[in-house]
Order: C-alpha cells, then sequence, then structure tokens
C-alpha cells in the first residue's frame, strides 16, 4: 500500500473584493466583511496544517482585481511563508480575476510556490521523500478573457503515480458565469487525471466521481447569491482511491430567509417574525456572523403596512440593534416585501364597484399580455427624468399584480375589507 497523497483544493479567494450592493452602515460589519476574504485564506491555510497537507492547490483568482492591491499581494505571500515553514508546497492557476498580465508589485515568493504558466500546460512533479508521489498539470490564464479551450492541452503521462489537474474554467457552458475556458466533462476525462481541481464556479460542487471533477466553490461568498457557508475540499488519494471532503472557511455567511407573514397584523408581529427569521439564520452559519436578507410572503394583514413608505426600512432598523449584539452576530440587510393584501380578489372581481372595475381592468391587461407596454406608457416622466441605469429591470406582470393590490389597499382601507 503506498503512502496516501493529501492535499488541500481551494479557488477563488477573491483578495479584496469590495462587497457592493450591501449595506453596510455599521462599522463592525463593515469592517468584518471588508476582512472576510483574508480571514478566508487564513483558514485555508489552517486546514492545510491541521490535515497536514502535501501540498495546497489554488485553482484561480487569488486576487478579485487584476491590478491587485499591494495589501492583497502582502497577504497571499504571508500565506504562502507559513505554509513554507511547514512545508508545504503551493500550486497555483491564475483564472480572470488574476491574470498574468495583470500588474504585480513583484515580491519575492517563497520557494515552496509555483505557479503555473500562461503559455502551455506545465507538469510538474511533487516529490516525497526522494520519490514522485503526484504529478501536478497545470494551465494559468493569460488574460482575462480566455476563450481557448485550456482542457483539452491537459494529458496524463503513463508514468505518473498520481494525476491532479488545476484549471480555471466554465464546464458545460453555465450562462451565469463568464464562458473563460470553456470546455466539457469529455475534454477532462480525456486527459485521465485521478482528480481535476477546478475554480471559476463559486458554488462548492462534484460534477464527476470518477474521475474525480470538483469545484471547490469560492472560500468566501461575495454577495447575497453565495449564501451558505464556503470553504475547500481535503483531498485524499491513496492505491487509486479518492477522497474528497469540504472544509468550510467563510468568515461571513451570506443567508436567505422567507418568512410566511400569512397571519400577521401588526408591526410587533412583524418585528417578532424578522427576529425570528434572524435567529434561525444564525443556526445555519456554525458559529459565524451571518448578513441576512427576509423575504415576507403571503396573503397578510400586514400587507398595507408593509406598503407604506419607510416601515420596512424602520422594522430592519428596529430587528437589527438586537441582531447585531448576540454571539454570532447577524446583520439583517433588508426586508423585501412579498406579501400581498389579505383579500378575495376572486370576489371583488364579480363586484360592479370601483374595486371590482380595478381587477377586471388589471385582468383585461394582464391576458392581452400588455403589462410591460402599460408599465412603459406609465412610467414614461420617470424614465425621463432619470438615466435608465438607475431604473431595476422590471418584472411588468409582477408589478402590475402588485400596483393592482395596492389601488385596491387604498379603496378598501375604510371600509375593513
Amino acid at each position: 500500500m503506498t503512502q496516501p497523497v493529501r492535499f488541500v483544493h481551494a479557488a477563488d479567494v477573491h483578495l479584496d473584493a469590495p462587497f457592493s450592493g450591501v449595506d453596510a452602515s455599521d462599522a463592525r460589519m463593515r469592517a468584518e466583511l471588508i476582512d472576510s476574504t483574508y480571514r478566508a485564506l487564513d483558514a485555508v491555510v489552517e486546514a492545510c496544517l491541521a490535515h497536514e497537507a502535501d501540498f495546497l492547490v489554488i485553482a484561480g483568482d487569488v486576487y478579485n482585481h487584476a491590478d491587485k492591491s499591494l495589501r492583497a499581494q502582502f497577504a497571499f505571500r504571508d500565506a504562502c511563508e507559513r505554509l513554507d515553514a511547514a512545508g508545504i508546497r503551493v500550486f497555483v492557476a491564475r483564472g480572470n480575476h488574476d491574470p498574468a498580465s495583470g500588474w504585480s508589485a513583484g515580491l519575492t515568493m517563497p520557494a515552496n510556490v509555483h505557479v503555473f504558466s500562461e503559455r502551455e500546460t506545465e507538469r510538474v512533479v511533487f516529490v516525497r521523500d526522494g520519490e514522485p508521489a503526484c504529478a501536478l498539470y497545470g494551465r494559468s490564464f493569460r488574460v482575462a478573457a480566455e476563450r481557448d479551450n485550456l482542457a483539452r492541452t491537459f494529458a496524463r503521462d503513463p508514468a505518473d503515480v498520481v494525476a491532479v489537474g488545476v484549471v480555471h474554467a466554465n464546464v458545460g457552458g453555465r450562462t451565469e458565469y463568464d464562458d473563460y475556458a470553456p470546455c466539457t466533462l469529455e475534454d477532462l476525462r480525456s486527459a485521465r487525471m485521478d482528480y481535476w481541481a477546478l475554480g471559476h464556479i463559486h458554488k462548492p460542487e462534484t460534477l464527476s466521481e470518477e474521475p474525480a471533477i470538483v469545484y471547490a466553490g469560492c472560500t468566501q461568498g461575495l454577495d447575497p447569491s453565495e449564501p451558505g457557508i464556503r470553504g475547500c475540499r481535503v483531498v485524499t488519494i491513496a492505491d487509486g482511491c479518492v477522497e474528497h471532503e469540504f472544509v468550510p472557511t467563510a468568515a461571513v455567511v451570506w443567508e436567505s430567509i422567507t418568512v410566511d407573514a400569512s397571519e400577521l397584523e401588526s408591526a410587533d408581529e412583524l418585528v417578532e417574525a424578522l427576529t425570528a427569521g434572524c435567529e434561525a439564520a444564525r443556526g445555519r452559519t456554525e458559529g459565524r456572523p451571518a448578513i441576512v436578507r427576509v423575504e415576507l410572503v403571503g396573503r397578510s394583514g400586514a400587507h398595507a403596512l408593509l406598503a407604506r413608505p419607510g416601515v420596512a426600512r424602520d422594522l430592519v432598523e428596529r430587528v437589527r440593534a438586537e441582531a447585531l449584539d448576540a454571539e454570532p452576530w447577524v446583520w439583517l440587510d433588508r426586508a423585501a416585501d412579498h406579501t400581498r393584501p389579505s383579500m378575495e380578489v376572486a370576489a371583488l372581481r364579480e363586484g360592479d364597484d370601483l374595486a371590482g372595475d380595478v381587477v377586471r381592468l388589471a385582468d383585461e391587461i394582464l391576458a392581452r399580455g400588455a403589462a410591460a407596454s402599460f408599465i412603459a406608457e406609465v412610467a414614461e416622466p420617470l424614465s425621463a427624468a432619470l438615466d435608465a441605469g438607475d431604473l431595476p429591470e422590471p418584472q411588468p406582470d409582477v408589478v402590475l399584480e402588485r400596483a393592482r393590490d395596492l389601488v385596491l389597499d387604498r379603496l378598501l382601507e375604510g371600509e375593513g375589507r
């Protein structure tokens, strides 16, 4: 039985990510969010040390910007020096955020670091106790918009005891990510690697077990579209058997909570529901701070209250103070009101009053597929006053239904219905 090869597979560290689009008005929350990618890198190092890894593989995007900050470059070098002191090597393939064409301060890296060439696919043999233990194959991005299929340039040497491929790539043409270094599963399988260490897709995912083709995911979620605990993989290969386990590294966790407001009527009940949502999020983070977005749904007696300007914001402010003081802290970023009035629209449709007319008019517009043109006409004065970039892309049918319900709220407010 040969001695196992054990390594850590990380990707998409994105040091210095800006975290735009979140309310960071609290100083402590803002500071911890800014530092989170650096703390995630520290956690990757700790995983290497704790599992006595032979080496660390980073499959692209160590940095968030091609013109990376000096702070980020110092931080990465410091991490590599810690690993060097423990005898752990580091192998890096550049990605679209940190291509070879980007700016570098030219810091001297420790001798344990190898960055794969952007000109050709490199084969580097990892030697342990004087014997070749593993061959690593890697290719870096030359420029950010790498359009070539890099995977097709990989081919295993028959002499390899263990072979690991490292590349930043879009496997299968995922439309939610830039189609950089596009390839297929068959391209990867054809190279005959034991393990493919992939980067670019931020969600951790195993595409294949034989051979193991794995996206480690990002080490720290970068925005609300990347919820849940993110991390790296610890990989063990022995006698042709590959095992890999997820190890969390995220310093801060993004969470999205849906709250059913059907039974809610008052502001106090809304505060209790939002607080409970924050507590539910805290319970899923394994002791990590969380940034939470709540979606309020359902036909609710509180709909009219939530529809009033500033109410949702004031509710969030009320809940934040207590949630932020708890340990670990939770930051309620926003509460989105997607509730509907607690009214029987079907019954109103049959009425011969103004409310019935409103429902039937909305029905007619929706049936004709004319919601988009109707909204564009109504919103034209606002559109003319603002730059197009200031306006979100609307969902016409949803906007029209919410407008209908808001009108019905106002009409029925004094009737107790």
